[in-house]
C-alpha cells in the first residue's frame, strides 16, 4: 500500500487492485461518503505537532519540513476519490528517484531501505482521520496507492511527496494514554476491551512478524466484512458496503501509534488488506478481519 514486506511494491498495488478496499469504479467514487461528523471530535494530544494533510486528485498539501518528535497527521480528504497517507522513512542517501523506481520497475525483493511507519487510512471523500506517532529525523516520502478509476495507483498519477524531519527542539512528549488497545498479530486483531459509543483514544500495536494495516468500516444493517470483501473483487459499479472510518496504513513490526475516533452505535469491521510475505494474499484471506457491535 515496501521495507520487510516480502513482496514487491507493485505486488502491493496489484493486491489492492484485487482487494480493492474502497476502490472507485468510475470518475466519481462509489463508496458511500463517510459521515465526517463522526471523526471531527478531535483533541490534539498534549505536546503534539499537528500536521494537516489535505488530499485531492492527485496530490497532497502538506509541509515539506516537520520537526522530529510527537506528531499527529490529520488527513482531510477534499477529493472525490478515496485517499490515504502512506508514510515511509528512507535510509540515508536514498532519493525520490530511487522510490519511483520501486513503482516503475516492479519485481524482486522489497527494498530494505524503505521503512513503513503508518499514517491515517482512508476516511472516505469529505472525511477526516488521524494518527499520532513519533517521528525520527530523516528523509521521508508520503504517497497514496489506492487505485484511480483507470486502475493505476494514485502514486503513478503523481500522488507522492517527499518531506524532511528535522531534529527536534529538545522538548519531549509521549504518546497519549489510550483507553483501548488494538494489537495486530499474524493474523488477527485483538482488542483490549470492547469499544463503546463515543470518542476513544486507540493505540494500535503491530505485534506480528510482518507489516499490517487497520481499515475501519461502519456498516448499515445486514452488511459486514464479507460483503465488502466480495464487493472488492466484483464491484460492478455498485457502491461499496459501509462507511470508511480511517484506521492506520501499513506499519512495520514492533511499531505503534495512536488515533482518535468517534464511534456511533452500530456494526463495525476491521480488515487488513496488506498482502502476506509468503503467498502475497491479502491478510484478510488468512483470517485477519474482525466484526463487532458498538452499543
Amino acid at each position: 500500500m515496501v521495507n520487510r514486506y516480502g513482496f514487491s511494491a507493485w505486488r502491493r498495488v496489484a493486491a489492492l487492485l484485487l482487494a480493492g478496499v474502497f476502490i472507485s469504479g468510475g470518475a466519481a467514487a462509489h463508496q458511500k461518503t463517510t459521515q465526517a461528523a463522526e471523526s471531527l471530535s478531535f483533541t490534539p494530544p498534549a505536546g503534539s505537532n499537528v500536521v494537516t494533510v489535505v488530499t485531492r486528485e492527485y496530490g497532497f498539501s502538506m509541509p515539506d519540513s516537520i520537526p522530529a518528535g510527537l506528531t499527529t497527521f490529520m488527513l482531510k480528504d477534499e477529493g472525490k476519490e478515496n485517499h490515504h497517507l502512506m508514510v515511509v522513512r528512507l535510509d540515508e542517501g536514498k532519493t525520490m528517484a530511487d522510490v519511483m523506481a520501486v513503482f516503475t520497475h516492479p519485481g524482486g525483493p522489497p527494498p530494505m531501505w524503505m521503512h513503513p511507519i503508518g499514517g491515517p487510512n482512508t476516511p472516505g471523500p469529505g472525511g477526516e482521520s488521524n494518527v499520532t506517532l513519533m517521528l525520527k529525523p530523516g528523509r521521508y516520502v508520503a504517497f497514496c496507492v489506492i487505485p484511480a478509476p483507470d486502475g493505476k495507483p494514485h502514486v503513478m498519477h503523481g500522488m507522492i511527496t517527499p518531506f524532511i524531519v528535522t531534529p527536534g527542539n529538545g522538548q519531549t512528549a509521549a504518546l497519549p494514554k489510550p483507553d483501548v488497545t488494538i494489537t495486530m498479530q499474524d493474523y488477527k486483531f485483538v482488542m483490549s476491551q470492547p469499544i463503546t459509543a463515543g470518542r476513544h483514544v486507540i493505540e494500535v500495536i503491530n505485534a506480528g512478524s510482518q507489516p499490517h494495516e487497520l481499515t475501519i468500516t461502519r456498516y448499515d444493517s445486514g452488511q459486514g466484512n464479507r460483503d465488502l470483501e466480495a464487493w472488492a473483487y466484483d464491484p460492478h459499479g455498485k457502491p461499496a458496503p459501509g462507511y470508511g472510518m480511517g484506521g492506520i496504513t501499513d506499519i512495520a513490526p514492533g511499531e505503534h501509534a495512536v488515533m482518535q475516533i468517534d464511534f456511533k452505535p452500530g456494526k463495525y469491521g476491521f480488515i487488513c488488506f496488506t498482502p502476506d510475505m509468503k503467498d502475497g494474499k491479502p491478510h484478510f484471506m488468512h483470517g485477519m478481519q474482525k466484526e463487532f457491535v458498538v452499543r
